[in-house]
């Protein structure tokens, strides 16, 4: 990944903090490794181009983030990296579940189910809230 600061990159870092930190900072160093240019792409575009507008409020974008995801039948770590932000943005567990359930028309049990299985384990793996 190049290291030239340009203001995509910049609002994307920015971006990225707010929302997950930690899982993004693991995802670039890990993509850092095998594709950097990927990493490039998923800061700037990902995060810096479309993550950062700001016509919805971050809990309105994870939420829509978690329907596609669910819609799609990712695996579970693109599911936990997005499970984890909704809920460092404020979005309830209980939100995220009734996203789910809203979903089940459109996409059926198996896809529901196993959004619902992926969330559960992203919340067992979280450190308890104070």
């Amino acid at each position: 990944m190049t290291n030239v600061p340009n203001e995509r990159r910049r609002r994307g870092l920015e971006t990225m903090r707010q929302v997950n930190e930690s899982g993004g900072e693991r995802m670039l160093d890990e993509l850092a490794e095998i594709a950097p240019d990927l990493g490039q792409f998923l800061l700037e575009f990902v995060f810096g181009d479309i993550y950062s507008r700001s016509q919805l409020s971050l809990r309105e974008r994870q939420l829509i983030r978690l329907t596609a995801l669910a819609t799609l039948g990712v695996d579970y770590e693109p599911m936990k990296a997005n499970v984890d932000s909704a809920l460092n943005v404020g979005v309830e567990q209980a939100d995220i579940i009734e996203v789910f359930v809203q979903c089940l028309p459109y996409i059926g049990f198996p896809r529901v189910l196993a959004a619902v299985q992926q969330t559960r384990k992203v919340l067992d793996e979280r450190p308890p809230q104070k």
